[in-house]
């Protein structure tokens, strides 16, 4: 696996914390560290990319360097300011953690380690956030495979009438003569009756009406 790092940083960053505390934290680790203006500088084999994000379009410019990333590695924001909403989007981009200007050296150094084993480095309320957010995704979409798609057949007052001729016996010819239309029709309206219903036969829809519509087909 690889152990390079590389930081990312901002042209007219907030601090030196990327030369100053970031960089040699990741030698700690035994990380080879390098560093650049440009994404174009990220080199082959990078493990980690920490991007310095402290400029006020913070997630416009962000998105502008990673079109231009050319290189797979796991991606690590830093100097961040308190801003719930560019941590939330960060997440569930897949971006691996944030660390924000105001983290000591242990909190980055936690960070780090963590990191490195592959897990991710978020604040709790911004997990729970994100967390929150799938979960009404995932709610929505049951809503949508069950209740949601599932509305109530709504049978027209001729379709009802078939149905009911049909559940005493009737055939095709004596429902048209009872209701003075054609056998065509009321072929037509059957098979509209079994599309809403999505019966299959006569036989179906005749117990789906004794279950769903008793009351109509006496």
């Amino acid at each position: 696996m690889s152990s390079t790092a590389f930081l990312l940083l901002d042209l007219e960053p907030i601090n030196t914390i990327g030369i100053n505390v970031l960089e040699p934290l990741l030698k700690t680790q035994g990380l080879n560290v390098t560093n650049g203006t440009n994404i174009s500088e990220v080199p082959e084999g990078t493990r980690l990319l920490f991007i310095e994000t402290s400029s006020q379009d913070a997630w416009g410019k962000l998105k502008e360097q990673l079109v231009n990333l050319r290189v797979k590695c796991d991606i690590v924001l830093f100097n961040l300011d308190e801003n719930p909403e560019l941590a939330n989007r960060a997440l569930l981009s897949g971006i691996r953690g944030v660390f924000y200007t105001t983290d000591n050296a242990d909190v980055l150094m936690k960070g780090i380690r963590l990191l490195l084993e592959d897990q991710l480095w978020y604040r709790r309320d911004i997990m729970c956030n994100a967390l929150n957010r799938m979960l009404q995704f995932n709610k929505d979409a049951l809503h949508k495979l069950t209740d949601g798609d599932i509305e109530p057949v709504k049978l027209t007052k001729r379709e009802k009438a078939i149905i009911s001729l049909m559940s005493n016996g009737s055939k095709n010819k004596e429902i048209a003569e009872a209701l003075s239309i054609s056998p065509h029709t009321v072929k037509t309206h059957l098979y509209s009756a079994f599309r809403k219903t999505k019966c299959r036969n006569r036989i179906e829809l005749l117990s789906w009406a004794q279950q769903n519509i008793p009351d109509e087909i006496r």
